[in-house]
């Protein structure tokens, strides 16, 4: 499951880095596959990390590793759920 972790940051280049390498850490230890930190085009947020999971609760059991700095000032958590469309073309 792809899981999408948008969220605003007020603090500096150097310490959104900083946090970076702690969520890349979490995923290592809890086996959450990291596919990057990027930057939203939208215009609500600031960035947006991509993950990929077996289920929420993989996911979760990976983020309560990293506490959130007081530097995210808000976040929405995004679930991609896949389609099996090869499915609608059999029926």
């Amino acid at each position: 499951m792809k899981i999408l972790l948008y969220f605003d940051w007020v603090g500096t280049r150097k310490e959104v880095a900083e946090h970076n390498n702690k969520m890349q850490v979490a995923c290592n230890e809890t086996g959450v596959q990291y596919l990057g930190i990027y930057g939203a085009m939208s215009q609500k947020w600031n960035y947006v990390y991509l993950f990929d999971a077996r289920n929420y609760d993989h996911f979760t059991e990976m983020a309560a590793k990293v506490p959130r700095p007081q530097h995210m000032t808000h976040y929405i958590t995004e679930i991609l759920l896949p389609i099996r469309i090869e499915r609608w073309l059999n029926q």
